[in-house]
This record gives structure tokens, sequence and C-alpha cells, in this order.
């Protein structure tokens, strides 16, 4: 288990590092081109394409989701592939809009302009390099995997619930998870047929289309040219399938188009995308909704929490991204949020909503045997050629048709399986991965977000209160009978109570029965009557078990022990409530018996030679002659081994 070590962190920081290794490490492009070729450059070119057949349209529609005019999502796709290209360090990321901070960025900007969400981008950039310059990505840590589960879980039915009612043909406002629904059933009888037509065909052509690419062709061939023509089909139907979503946007449009008439639309449509490139420009900090002026701080009030979720949950997603296509090589995870953090700031002066990584295409960007980062700078050159020439053609999107792209692609979010797995493994995950999911539907993503951390924060607290101390008691007929304890890790205040206690109710209650075999005795509380200790003794010749109630043990004849040695190779820490409660358990054990502090280390030796009074050291083999030896033989060797 790696240790955080504050004073170790920080003189790392403070350590000056080769300026031609920080530069090659911050900008990973001057280490990977050195060894860049024909066939490196056909491959990130393929990848770049396919990746941009699928960003497109799935910006256009991650817009709308946001709130905002369809131009805001191509203007958050090419600036952050170009960045990454050079920063990035991980072949199959690229960065531009995902269903998930899309939600977000609605969540927080609902109700504004775009200048909010532009301004929040660079916030957001802001937060995430500060937090890889500093190396905080460590705190990352701290959000389990069922909270992330959850969290994604619930982040996709809700996206989902905002698109029913494109999927219908409905129009009305709708925040949450909550009031989604509830207007939904106020509007249902507004429902558009052709609409729901429309989008029902969709959705059955993407599902049927990402079929496509798992199809297994045979290749049963003997020749070569048989061969070639499976490879050939095999690539052409996975190609068909990764640009399904390109390929529905398509011929919903020219659907859209051909039965478009002067008065009468059968499909609510996108309507007019403004053409060319976005000015470059910084976001402002003054704008305008309505009758009411927002100064920078008002803008910055408004966004309140998103400023931190919205960065968070990037940071969460584009390194668990990396780890999942990293293929067993280590992930330089403070690169690539300083990446991330550098890509959401130059977007921002591009007008551009807050940008991270998509698993989706980083799925496809691998398929199509990405072999670089550079693969981000063709997909960024595309989406370049987009906007200059293909706006005007936009206006025909069916707006069912992108919200049916939506809906089946962030419904392959919903992790159902992990259920399975923790219920077989650790049936506790389970709280947190619930607790977050519904907290996410019912109160908001970013309160579900910090609910479930909550949870895991009681969670790892429960765990703190109830370390694993497993008592033995040991009576082999050489040593005098004392009980054992091995704890592991680091002792803290939170378990300090349960721990002393229940070494004060082993010394209280009643003597153990002499055994041949060393026996553990789990879980000892109050209610001393109601355990029963299992124990072996010799029955002619044969070893059996018997069970005795507590209140028995005297009738078999019994020696008491008064040694407590308590073995410290695997403990590395005590905090201050801890060594108080162990200074009163010596201080009651020495009454009648001695606590042996056996193999400990220089750091936790200090640490309870500044609380106990002449505590008793050893090592291993030092330990015989203690437990043999009479008490002042004890404190002798004590003064003569404690450091």
């Amino acid at each position: 288990m790696r240790i955080f070590h504050p004073k170790r962190c920080f003189s790392n920081m403070l350590k000056v590092p080769n300026p031609k290794k920080l530069i090659r490490r911050v900008f990973p492009i001057l280490q990977w081109s050195r060894t860049y070729d024909a066939r490196a450059g056909v491959g990130d070119l393929i990848a770049g394409i396919t990746i941009a057949l699928t960003l497109v349209p799935q910006s256009i529609a991650y817009a709308s989701l946001a709130g905002f005019e369809p131009q805001y999502g191509l203007y958050s796709s090419f600036m952050g592939p170009f960045v990454y290209a050079i920063m990035g360090t991980s072949p199959q990321v690229n960065l531009g809009p995902s269903a998930l901070i899309s939600l977000l960025t609605f969540t927080y900007t609902n109700g504004t302009n775009p200048d909010f969400a532009i301004l929040l981008c660079l916030m957001a950039g802001i937060v995430q390099l500060v937090a890889g310059v500093a190396q905080l990505g460590f705190l990352v840590e701290f959000i389990s995997l069922p909270v992330v589960s959850g969290f994604t879980s619930a982040a996709a039915i809700t996206i989902a619930s905002s698109q029913v009612k494109g999927l219908l043909g409905l129009r009305y406002n709708a925040d949450t998870f909550v009031t989604t629904w509830a207007n939904f059933f106020k509007h249902v009888h507004e429902t558009r047929l052709t609409d729901s037509m429309l989008s029902l065909g969709c959705c059955l052509v993407l599902i049927g289309m990402r079929a496509l690419k798992d199809i297994k062709i045979k290749d049963k061939a003997a020749d070569e040219k048989g061969s070639r023509k499976a490879k050939i089909l095999k690539r052409f139907l996975w190609f068909t399938g990764v640009a399904r979503n390109a390929v529905v946007v398509c011929l919903a449009s020219v659907t859209a188009f051909i039965l478009h008439e002067d008065k009468y639309d059968p499909f609510l449509l996108t309507g007019t995308i403004t053409a060319g490139l976005p000015a470059v420009r910084p976001p402002a900090f003054e704008t305008t909704v309505g009758n009411t002026t927002y100064t920078g701080g008002d803008m910055l009030s408004h966004l309140g929490s998103g400023l931190a979720v919205v960065p968070i949950v990037a940071i969460l997603s584009n390194v668990a991204i990396a780890k999942a296509f990293a293929k067993g090589k280590t992930v330089d995870a403070t690169q690539e949020i300083v990446a991330l953090g550098v890509c959401n700031i130059v977007s921002a002066f591009f007008q551009s909503m807050p940008v991270n990584g998509s698993f989706s295409r980083s799925a496809v960007s691998d398929a199509s045997g990405v072999k670089t980062p550079g693969s981000g700078i063709y997909t960024g050159i595309i989406v370049i050629l987009t906007l200059v020439l293909l706006t005007p053609y936009f206006y025909f999107i069916p707006r069912a048709a992108l919200a049916s792209v939506i809906v089946c692609a962030v419904l392959q979010m919903v992790d159902y399986n992990i259920i399975k797995k923790m219920w077989k493994t650790s049936r506790l995950d389970i709280i947190p991965l619930v607790g977050t999911f519904l907290c996410c539907l019912f109160l908001g993503i970013e309160i579900g977000l910090v609910c479930g951390v909550g949870i895991d924060a009681l969670l790892l607290l429960y765990y703190h209160s109830r370390p694993p101390l497993d008592v033995q008691y040991v009576d082999d007929g050489i040593l005098p009978p004392h009980y054992a304890i091995r704890p592991v890790g680091g002792l803290h205040f939170a378990g300090a109570e349960r721990v002393r206690h229940k070494l004060f109710t082993l010394q209280k209650s009643k003597p153990v029965p002499p055994v041949t075999t060393i026996h553990t005795i789990n879980n000892i509380s109050e209610n001393e009557t109601r355990r029963s200790l299992q124990y072996t003794v010799p029955h002619n010749g044969a070893a059996v078990s018997v069970q005795s109630r507590r209140n028995d043990v005297e009738a078999l004849g019994v020696r008491p022990a008064h040694l407590l040695v308590i073995y410290c190779d695997a403990l590395y820490r005590l905090d201050y409530t801890f060594l108080q409660s162990m200074k009163m358990l010596v201080m009651d054990w020495s009454r009648t018996g001695r606590v042996i502090w056996c193999d400990a280390r220089q750091s936790v030796r200090d640490q309870l030679s500044s609380v106990l009074t002449d505590p008793i050291f050893c090592d291993s083999v030092q330990l015989k002659s203690l437990l043999s030896g009479p008490s002042e033989e004890m404190q002798t060797t004590n003064n003569d081994t404690a450091f």
C-alpha cells in the first residue's frame, strides 16, 4: 500500500528538475515524433478520420444537451485534439464534448448564455492545471470505483431521460431527472407522431449498425485472394458500425430535406448553424442575460460548485480512460491532468464548452489502429473543414436523430454488471454505489457525487473503528500461557476505544483452557457468556474438537494468562488518541501482568516511549527469554533493549 508523506511530496516539488527532461515530459510529442514513420502516420490518419465521423454528430448533439446552439459543440471539438496531440500521453484519448460533462455544463449554466459555459471551461482548465502542477492527482483516489460507477450510471439515465422530449418531438424545460419526468407526463399528449417514428427508426438503425462491427466472419478461403476479400469485408462492416452516428444523421437529414415544405415541417429541425470558425478572444467576464447584467464575480458565483465538480469529474474520466487503454504500461496521471487543463484553457479562447475524453471515442480510436496522440491533429483538421464548408447543410438535421444518437451512446454507460461482481466479492460496497446512484437521480448530479464521497468516508471511518485484531491464546507447555495480537498498518483514534475495551475485557475474563496449539479468539465482546471457545485436547492419542461455554472453563482446570505480547512488525503508526488509550490499557494490564512490544520499529518505539513508563521492547529472539524469565529479568531486558 502506498503511503502519502506530505514532507516527502513537498521536498520533491522543491527539487529543480533537469530542463530538458522537464520539457520532454511536458511535451511528449518531442519523444514519440522521433520514431514517427509512414506506418504510424497511416494508422493515425485512419483513426483521426474515423473519430471525426463519430465526433462531429456527437458534438452537435452534446451542444444541444448542454442547452446551447449546435456550433458550440463544434467549437469545442478541434482545439482539444490539437493540444492533446502535443501534450497528451495516451494515443487512444480524444478530447472534446462528452455526454457527462455536457450534462454538468447544463446543470450549472441552464437559463444563462454561452458566456457562462466558456468561462466554466476556462476555470475548469485552471483548476486542472493547478492540480496537475501541484501533483494533487492522488486526491482522485479518494473517490472509489463504486461511487464512480453509481455516478456515471445515474448520469447516463439522467441524460437519456432528458432526451425523451427530443425522441417524441415535445417542447418543455427541465433541469433534473425528477422534473424531466414530471414535465413529460404533463406534455405527453403533445407527442408528434412523425418525430417519434423517426427516432424509433434511428434507434433501430443505430443498434443494428453497432452490431455489424461485432460480426465474426470466418476466413475459410484457401487462396490469398479469398482471404483478402474476407479481410476487406470485415473492415467494411467494422467501419460501417463505427460510422453509424454520421450515417444515421445523414440519412435523417436527407429524409427531412425531401419531406420539407415551406409552410410545414414534419420534423423538429436543428435550424440555422453559424458557419465559419469562432472568433479567437478571451472568455467574457461580463455578460447580459435578458435584462440582467452579470459581472465576473456574479458569473463565478452563479457557477458555484461547478467550478470544482466539473474539473474533478473530467479528471476522473480522463485518467480512467488512459488507464483502461494503457495495456500494462504506466500512466503518467500528472501529465494527463496537466494536458487536460491546458486543453480546456486554450479551448476557452475559441468559445468552447468544457471538454474531456470519451470512452466510446477512445474505444473507436483503439480499434482503428491508432499509433500516437498525433491522430488528434487529423481529427481537428476535419472538424475545422466541417465548420467552414458543411455547416449550412446541418439545418435539416432532425432533433429526433440527435436525441437518438445521445440515447444510444449514453445507455452503454450504465454499469449493471458491477452489482453482480460486488455481491460475490464485497457486498458492503453496494451501499455507496446504490446511495450515489439514488442521490444523483433525485438530488442532482453534483449533490449525488458529494453524497457518494460522504458515504465512502463513513464506511472508511467504520473500517478504522474496527481494525482487524485477532487475539491468540498460546500455551504450548514450554512458555507461560499468554495472549498474542498482531496489529497491521496504522491504529487510529476511531478504533482506539474499541480495541482498548476488547483487550481490557480479555484480561478481566475468566482464564482459558490449557491447549497444545494456538487458537484465535475473534470479536471478543462484553457478553462473554454467549461466546464459545473451540480448543483441542488429546483424547486417546487423537485430537478432538470440543465446544465449551466460558462459564464451564473453570471446571476444566485452567492456567491464567497474565502476559500480552503485541507483535509490531506490521505496525507503522499510532495516532495520539490511540497512544493515550494504550497508556490506559498498559496501566490496567500491569496490575496483574505485563505487556510486551515485540519487533517494534524505531518510529513506533519512539511513539510508545513518549507516553508509556518503561515499556518492554524486544525482538523475536529475546521474546522466549522474556516470557520464561521472572518479572525482574523482564525489566532488565527492557532497559537493555529499549532505544
